[in-house]
């Protein structure tokens, strides 16, 4: 039967929990602005989506480069400094390509100020759900603690386009992607703050082989990811030149907020079922419905049925991602679990810069519509790499496991554990 709503009340019952995930909610929303905070300052100022999106790929391919050695750094030296550290390189970083912009400074300098913005991008949505998983590993309530966070992560989605697209087009270009900075710093110094409820560092003397991760079941995750990415960073784009199209550009913001909330909306009830399905098999269905709900866009023309469309294609995003994160996690150890999901970070960001750059090309050569048609093929390819996705069979744990330290209080733990429901 389903959990029902009572769930997130038992998970977010004390109040160390609702500050750490409260702050990783502000530490997170660059995710949302950055992108688009550098489409709107280059495309404002210079009319190219085409270089708006060159610079936004790089950004985001540094990120994903980037975003491994930090989740591992994180595993091996605690939150607190990695966060602290990333998100001082981010900000300066964005500082700097804010000034090589307005000053019409070479392209180089641009882009050279772009890999320091993806070098320090956000490790703190993989660290709060690496929190998450130290303290309810094993019950049934980490799905619904998994669903929570996404549901914070779309509701990042809807706060941040707004943000960015009102102060970027009616304060300052710059505004929008300065501003994301600026309240990401807030929740990094916050989070990183929140010394007990980081899960534990393994120390170098205790590593062993069996924590090593498992490249076969790994690398299709990432691969899934980043055709993810590829879905989410082209749409971003082809909405904004829809806007634009349509004389509507300020309210680019709204539309994405569309799609955004939409997933909001299934991420809320995702979280509220206890599944009999194994992560991997809703992760390919979520996965192909969210492809096919593509298929329409490029037929409608007017901006309401689009949005229209969006909501509804947006109602299968937050259960796909939250599949994404659940294989990851029974797919790895626990002590490797922020460095594991660095690398499906790496993967999103990585799809995110090669979707942008690449719909970016395909705009400037033929349009929105066109744009939509590119959208529907990342969809084809997040299809392919969803089908190879695997995960192994839950390990049978000790039943002392749940008395570990971090476990979580007796009153976060499911009255009963052997109900489930699709």
């Amino acid at each position: 039967m389903a959990a029902g709503f009572g769930a997130y009340r038992r998970v977010l019952s004390t109040p160390e929990v609702r500050a750490f995930t409260a702050a990783g909610f502000a530490a997170r929303l660059p995710m949302a602005m950055t992108g688009l905070g550098i489409v709107l300052l280059i495309s404002i100022t210079s009319g190219s989506y085409g270089r708006a999106g060159i610079v936004t790929a790089v950004a985001t391919l540094t990120t994903a480069v980037a975003a491994p050695a930090w989740g591992r750094l994180i595993d091996r030296s605690g939150q607190a400094r990695v966060l602290i550290a990333a998100t001082i390189i981010y900000n300066l970083s964005v500082g700097a390509l804010i000034t090589t912009v307005l000053l019409d400074a070479p392209i180089a300098w641009t882009l050279a100020s772009a890999v320091g913005v993806g070098l320090g991008f956000s490790s703190a949505g993989a660290a709060v759900r690496a929190r998450w998983s130290h303290r309810l590993r094993d019950t049934p309530l980490l799905n619904t603690a998994f669903a929570w966070e996404a549901v914070l992560d779309e509701a990042v989605f809807i706060v941040g386009p707004v943000l960015a697209t009102f102060l970027a087009t009616s304060v300052h270009p710059a505004l929008g992607l300065a501003a994301g900075g600026v309240v990401g710093l807030v929740g990094a110094v916050a989070l990183a703050g929140q010394r007990e409820t980081e899960p534990p560092r393994t120390p170098r003397t205790q590593r062993h082989s069996s924590s090593r991760l498992s490249p076969g079941l790994l690398v299709p995750i990432v691969f899934a990811c980043a055709a993810l990415g590829m879905m989410f960073g082209g749409m971003e784009v082809v909405i904004i030149a829809f806007a634009d199209e349509a004389g509507i550009l300020p309210f680019a913001g709204v539309i994405v907020m569309t799609w955004a909330g939409g997933s909001l909306i299934a991420g809320v009830v995702t979280g509220t079922i206890t599944w009999t399905a194994g992560p991997a098999k809703r992760f390919r269905v979520g996965a192909v419905l969210l492809a096919l709900s593509l298929i329409p866009l490029p037929f409608v023309l007017h901006p309401l049925p689009t949005a229209g469309l969006l909501i509804l294609s947006g109602l299968f995003i937050a259960p796909t991602l939250i599949a994404s994160v659940a294989v990851t996690q029974a797919a790895v150890p626990p002590e490797r679990l922020t460095e594991a999901l660095g690398w499906t970070s790496m993967g999103m960001a990585g799809g995110v810069g090669l979707g942008a750059a690449a719909l970016g090309q395909v705009i400037d050569a033929g349009g929105a519509q066109a744009g939509f048609y590119g959208v529907i093929g990342t969809g084809l390819v997040l299809i392919t790499a969803a089908l190879c996705v695997r995960t192994r069979p839950p390990a049978v744990r000790p039943e002392t496991a749940l008395s570990e330290p971090g476990t979580p209080p007796d009153d976060l733990l499911p009255a009963e554990t052997g109900n489930r429901s699709r």
